[in-house]
C-alpha cells in the first residue's frame, strides 16, 4: 500500500519549509510521493518558493494555474491513499508506526472514512470554533483510536478535512470530480461537507495527535478564518 501527499501553499514558503522539515524528521516513511501545489502574489514570495524547489529535488512542485484542475491531476490513481496538508501544518511528534499499520486501518474496515494525523485524546480545544470540548465514546486498539464522528463535537465531527486526513484515493477522487470546481483549499473543504450523509461514520487516529496546525496568518480571500492574535504574522 502506498500514500500520496498533496500540500497546498500560498505566499508561505517559510511555513512550507517548516512543514517539509518536520516530515523529514517525524514522518519520513509515511509518504511515497509528494506534490506541492503553490501560488504567490509577489516576487518576494516567488523567490522563497524557488529556494525550496532547488532544495527539495524529490518533491514535485506545481505552480497553480487552475486550483481544481491542479488538484485533480495531482491525484495518482496508482497510489491507493491520498493525504492532504496545508502549509501551516507541522508534524510535532514522530509517527513511529509503520505506514502499513496506518493505511490498513482504512483498507481493512469499510466503516472507516479516513485516518486523521491531527486528532487524538490530547485534543480538547478547537481554534476555529474557540471552543473547549471532550471526545465522546471511542475505542482503543493498540496505539490507534477509533470513533464515530456522528457522535462527536467540533474537530472530531469533521471527517472531510484537507488538514491532515488520509483518504482512500478512489473515494476522494470521486467526490472531487462530483464537486466540479473550487478555487482554493477552503472552498474545497467547504464543498466536501455536502457529502457527509454519504460517507462511513468512523475515523481512526493515533491516541495522541502527531500533527498540529499553526494558524498565525491568513492567505485566502473567501473565508475569514481565525488567525494569530497574540503573535500575528
Amino acid at each position: 500500500m502506498k500514500n500520496k501527499l498533496i500540500i497546498f501553499s500560498k505566499n508561505r514558503a517559510c511555513q512550507l519549509q517548516l512543514l517539509l522539515n518536520s516530515i523529514d524528521k517525524n514522518a519520513i516513511t509515511l509518504f511515497d510521493e509528494v506534490d506541492v501545489i503553490y501560488i504567490y502574489d509577489t516576487i518576494e514570495f516567488q523567490k522563497g518558493y524557488e529556494i525550496l524547489i532547488k532544495k527539495y529535488e524529490k518533491i514535485n512542485f506545481i505552480k497553480e494555474n487552475n486550483f481544481y484542475t491542479n488538484v485533480l491531476k495531482s491525484i495518482n490513481d496508482n497510489i491507493e491513499f491520498t493525504t492532504f496538508l496545508v502549509d501551516d501544518n507541522v508534524f510535532y511528534k514522530n509517527i513511529g508506526s509503520p505506514q502499513f499499520d496506518i493505511l490498513n486501518t482504512i483498507s481493512s474496515d469499510p466503516n472507516v472514512i479516513c485516518f486523521s494525523l491531527r486528532l487524538g485524546l490530547n485534543c480538547n480545544y478547537s481554534h476555529p470554533a474557540d471552543l473547549h470540548y471532550k471526545i465522546g465514546d471511542y475505542e482503543i486498539n493498540g496505539e490507534f483510536l477509533k470513533f464515530n464522528y456522528k457522535l462527536q463535537r467540533v474537530d472530531f465531527a469533521y471527517p472531510l478535512s484537507v488538514d491532515g486526513h488520509i483518504f482512500n484515493t478512489s473515494f476522494i477522487k470521486k467526490l472531487i470530480i462530483t464537486m466540479r470546481n473550487f478555487p482554493n483549499p477552503n472552498v474545497m473543504e467547504t464543498k466536501l461537507q455536502s457529502f457527509l450523509h454519504l460517507i462511513p461514520h468512523y475515523i481512526v487516529s493515533f491516541k495522541e495527535s502527531k500533527l498540529v496546525g499553526v494558524p498565525v496568518n491568513i492567505v485566502n480571500n473567501t473565508h475569514q478564518n481565525k488567525k494569530g492574535k497574540e503573535y500575528p504574522m
